[in-house]
């Protein structure tokens, strides 16, 4: 059964202002979208700000209505069961912030007073969170590793059948992020559908059973890791360690044969269209007087693979 059905959705933002005052133009935010999400998976959503994520979890949780196209969540019309289905999902954001000084029982006592269920259920929220001992803690001094454990018991707090993270590790230090993926594949095992939005290719590559691959509001790929690499198995990844300067990128991606450089910590990834680059990458390492400690090659990585069916990269844009 699926969770979460959308059909043919488009969004177009402007047109309002357009029409009011006869100038701008009109931004196209998510153009026919169509996705199915199965009850019980972790269906990721992977695009770079901007791609149109925020958009199309608004338009499936009802905060606002798409000009084209149709939306079911827990097999019901979202425009004409808006409460129903509401009282069915939750939210978790990686960019929401607390207005008011309140400490952690008391806010989530009134999100399960708006909720209607028992004041028990904080208590196991906060538990299942790993913030028990924050009980009357004030929710708005949290550090932002702990700030979001406390929105996932927020968003937790309705027993929500889908729960929608849009983002939930963006501008977390590395321990606070593997806490949050810890938490989301524990929500997950108890039986929780969830949408998973985020331009991290690894935290999508570990968390979700499916994904999406978002560019410009529209749907580029659909699969499983596995299946969305096949469909650049043809191509493969120079693996170079160690670190190059910025203008040496330059000229190693305008090379032919090689579909885009990205410099990691440690190593910078080159793909290229086939093996044969190998010999004009090697000589423009030695031209630059690059000291190596290693090249291989490696099978794209699901970045590569965005990139390579977008033409552009995880980073880009502005939500």
């Amino acid at each position: 059964m699926d969770a979460v059905v959308a059909r043919n959705v488009s969004k177009t933002f402007g047109r309002q202002m357009l029409s009011a005052f006869g100038r701008g133009r009109p931004v196209a935010a998510l153009t026919d979208v169509s996705l199915a999400i199965r009850e019980g998976e972790i269906f990721g959503l992977l695009g770079p700000n901007g791609a149109g994520k925020t958009t199309l979890i608004a338009i499936l949780i009802g905060l606002t209505t798409p000009d084209a196209g149709t939306v079911e969540v827990c097999g019901l019309d979202v425009r004409r069961h808006l409460h129903q289905v509401q009282q069915r999902v939750n939210l978790v954001r990686g960019f929401s912030g607390v207005l008011e000084k309140f400490t952690t029982w008391e806010m989530l006592s009134y999100y399960a007073m708006l909720y209607g269920v028992p004041r028990s259920r904080v208590q196991e929220v906060m538990a299942l969170a790993g913030i028990a001992d924050k009980r009357d803690a004030q929710v708005s001094l949290f550090s932002s590793g702990w700030r979001q454990r406390f929105f996932i018991a927020k968003g937790t707090i309705n027993k929500p059948r889908v729960l929608f993270m849009d983002e939930p590790t963006v501008g977390l230090d590395v321990d606070a992020a593997l806490a949050v993926r810890e938490l989301i594949a524990d929500l997950n095992r108890q039986g929780c559908t969830i949408l998973l939005t985020t331009h991290y290719m690894r935290e999508a590559e570990e968390l979700c059973d499916r994904i999406a691959l978002i560019s410009q509001g529209r749907i580029v790929a659909e699969g499983t890791a596995a299946e969305l690499k096949e469909q650049v198995k043809q191509d493969e990844a120079i693996i170079i360690h160690g670190r190059l300067d910025p203008p040496l990128r330059e000229r190693l991606g305008r090379l032919p044969g090689v579909l885009g450089v990205a410099q990691d910590e440690d190593s910078v990834r080159l793909l290229v269209e086939h093996r044969r680059a190998m010999g004009p990458v090697l000589e423009t390492l030695a031209e630059g007087k690059v000291r190596l400690e290693s090249v291989r090659f490696d099978r794209p990585s699901l970045e590569e693979v965005f990139l390579k069916l977008t033409h552009q990269g995880l980073e880009q844009g502005d939500e």
